[in-house]
């Protein structure tokens, strides 16, 4: 009886260390630029992780490092250790603002499968800058993976990065609306693609319809565990 009471505090100590030393892993989304060696997502995701790892869909997982970060704007840009087999799409930067008080805007969500027939899930919604803010406000309903994932418009211009509401809310000082998810305008995201210089030197963007671009583009997006 006190072997068998033994035991079982024994293993009742093996289960209490390995629930509280096992690290948390944080999900969230990113996209790849230039060459397809780098990934953008936010920073708060990664902030704390001693490893990152980039899931492709239909692909082995790619370990990544932190290359830059940039706390104030809530950007990161993550480095693969290995080149991934796809050959990402690349993309055309929207350089105006906008003009109506609201515009098309679509998302193209990681799946959270792991078959060969996984897709991207098409999220639509509309958008307005808030100059305020410096930040995209956006009707559309999203998961707080979405987060760090790429904003399209209506012309297949990357026009911004993904902020999920919570996760504005906990890095931008402003009452979040329920009803709005934000994204980082594209120019603070092209600041850091030309400060690192990740822009393809010779760009050769065709013009596509938008079912081949998703279908190009779903290539880009990524899934990111951070431990």
């Amino acid at each position: 009886m006190i072997k068998i009471i033994g035991v079982l505090c024994s293993l009742g100590i093996l289960i209490f260390f390995l629930i509280f030393n096992t690290p948390v892993t944080r999900l969230g989304s990113g996209f790849l630029i230039g060459s397809g060696s780098y990934v953008f997502t936010y920073h708060d995701l990664v902030k704390k992780a001693d490893s990152i790892k980039v899931v492709f869909p239909n692909e082995d997982d790619i370990p990544a490092t932190l290359l830059y970060k940039d706390a104030n704007h809530n950007l990161a840009v993550l480095q693969l250790i290995n080149a991934p087999k796809v050959k990402p799409n690349q993309f055309k930067y929207f350089n105006n603002k906008f003009r109506l008080k609201s515009e098309y805007v679509y998302t193209l969500g990681y799946p959270w499968t792991n078959t060969m027939e996984d897709t991207h899930v098409l999220i639509n919604g509309s958008a307005s800058l808030d100059y305020e803010l410096g930040l995209i406000p956006i009707t559309m309903p999203l998961n707080s993976i979405n987060s760090g994932g790429p904003l399209f418009n209506s012309n297949n211009d990357l026009v911004g990065m993904i902020l999920h509401r919570k996760h504005a809310a906990s890095f931008y000082e402003f009452e979040k609306q329920k009803n709005y998810n934000y994204a980082i305008p594209v120019s603070t995201i092209i600041r850091v693609i030309d400060k690192l210089k990740l822009k393809e030197k010779y760009q050769n963007i065709q013009k596509l319809t938008r079912e081949s671009f998703i279908e190009a583009t779903s290539k880009n997006i990524v899934l990111i565990e951070a431990y």
